[in-house]
């Protein structure tokens, strides 16, 4: 009977890792909800350029040429491809002495850290959208009552004063909404509210608020104008580190992006010089961020 090496041990051991992997990569995360438009790309980097339309029509004069407008761009955007990584080693020793359970284990783990890895990305997006030490290509942060418009201008896409969440604060935010300027500096329609974003602390308020069919915490018995006209839906996020600070997401094209150049892979190979089996998983992602500061509308309170 031949003896069993460890090489031959690392190679059995690697289907069982990568069940392993594979059944803790399942199910849906956190951030996949909070609005990211997810993206997939093969380059290293990915551009998104701000456009400002033409302006409003004006007046001609009778025999007189017609005004000429233009095109002009606005601020560009440029997402990077970083990777996340990380490993684990198993000895020859750990192998001999059949502590496949330990290399198992660290194999789940591997893959929980990669998706906490994600979580904190996209949460951390949220966390600094009122911080001026994380700015969008406009210059200021996402959450701000100064971005430019590129014909001259600025706009902002929080409150004047920040409000706590309320049944009025996500009324007050659906008008301001309307009224907000595209790049051009026109209002165009308005933008809609798709769903508000809010800490674990604001979970039970944003469903009364939002999913009651009465008025939620009136006697006057009318309608929850939110649900039946609006339909606005919420997410709460256990990531996010203020209890108070809420957001709207809205349908802003390019808001908030997440690009993946290469989705969570777990590999294993064997390290013949020190007799070990090292297992490491990557991925490689762009982002997250966001083009378009109109995607998000925050209350920093």
């Amino acid at each position: 009977m031949s003896l069993i090496t460890t090489s031959v041990i690392s190679n059995a051991l690697k289907e069982t890792l990568d069940q392993v992997w594979t059944d803790q990569s399942k199910g849906t995360l956190q951030w996949e909800s909070l609005g990211f438009k997810v993206t997939n790309t093969t380059d290293n980097f990915v551009d998104d350029v701000e456009y400002a339309g033409l302006g409003l029509a004006v007046v001609k004069p009778e025999g007189q040429q017609i005004a000429v407008d233009s095109i002009q761009q606005g601020y560009p955007t440029r997402y990077w491809s970083l990777t996340y990584a990380l490993g684990f080693v198993v000895s020859e020793e750990a192998i001999a002495d059949n502590k496949y359970d330990k290399a198992i284990d660290q194999a789940g783990q591997l893959s929980r850290s990669m998706k906490l890895t994600q979580e904190y990305l996209a949460a951390n997006v949220f966390i600094n959208s009122f911080s001026s030490s994380y700015v969008g290509g406009d210059g200021v942060s996402l959450c701000s009552a100064s971005h430019k418009l590129p014909k001259g201008g600025t706009y902002s896409n929080q409150f004047s004063t920040a409000m706590s969440f309320s049944e009025t604060a996500v009324e007050t935010m659906v008008v301001n909404l309307s009224k907000l300027p595209s790049s051009n500096g026109l209002i165009v329609g308005g933008y809609n509210l798709k769903h508000v974003v809010v800490p674990k602390e604001l979970m039970f308020r944003a469903a009364r608020v939002l999913k009651s069919d009465l008025q939620n915490d009136t006697a006057n018995n009318a309608i929850n104008v939110l649900k039946k006209d609006f339909s606005i839906g919420y997410v709460s996020n256990a990531y996010l580190t203020s209890s108070t600070n809420w957001w709207g997401v809205t349908d802003a094209d390019n808001g908030l992006r997440w690009i993946w150049r290469q989705k969570p892979r777990f590999n294993t190979h064997n390290t013949e010089d020190n007799m070990t089996m090292r297992a490491n998983a990557n991925m490689r992602i762009l982002g997250p961020g966001w083009s378009n500061p109109r995607g998000v509308y925050g209350s920093n309170i």
